[in-house]
């Protein structure tokens, strides 16, 4: 079997696990949202940050491989191979004074369990992106709306235009002229 398939495997196996990973941060984040855990949703996001990272840095990895694979069972194309297209390429080819017979040869039968992973890993790895990008929808529109409960409470404040008992920095209590978001939030 070609090294470079086995490559691309670990590769899609590493970005499948992480993306499963960032799928459980992003309910976990959620969670937090719904209950205001304020310090669990901030280690979350930096989790959250860290699996991205992993991702990102994994796609030129992928990239690279799948040129070398191209160019290995597809030198005259011109574009890169999806993994699925390489399946179907290793599943259609046969190695050099392979027996025709019917017989199955042991790199046959790797091939076809190779093409098997990579169909299976790309459906995954699609699942997954999937459900991330529901996931981060949902995060959005979550945001926003605290967002914006948050501005409108703040803006209440702001416009008041009778003293609501709130103390100054300096420990008096605020005149009506003074009346300012930044009082309400010291």
């Amino acid at each position: 079997m070609s090294d470079v398939v086995n490559k691309l495997i670990q590769i899609l196996e590493d970005d499948l696990r992480w993306h499963q990973d960032l799928a459980a941060v992003l309910e976990n984040k959620l969670d937090a949202m719904r209950h205001y855990d304020l310090s669990r949703l901030e280690a979350l996001s930096a989790n959250e940050q860290r699996l991205t990272t992993a991702i990102a840095s994994n796609e030129p990895k992928r990239r690279a491989v799948i040129r070398e694979a191209t160019n290995r069972f597809s030198p005259q194309r011109n574009t890169p191979l999806t993994a699925r297209e390489l399946a179907g390429l290793l599943l259609e080819s046969r190695p050099e004074g392979a027996d025709r017979v019917g017989r199955r040869d042991p790199e046959a039968a790797e091939r076809e369990h190779a093409a098997r992973r990579l169909t299976v890993l790309t459906d995954m790895l699609r699942d997954a992106t999937e459900k991330i990008k529901r996931l981060n929808n949902v995060v959005a529109i979550a945001s926003n709306k605290i967002l914006g409960h948050f501005d409108h409470i703040f803006q209440i404040i702001a416009r008041s235009g009778r003293d609501i008992g709130l103390y100054g920095r300096g420990g008096k209590k605020s005149l009506l002229d003074q009346n300012r978001l930044v009082d309400a939030l010291a």
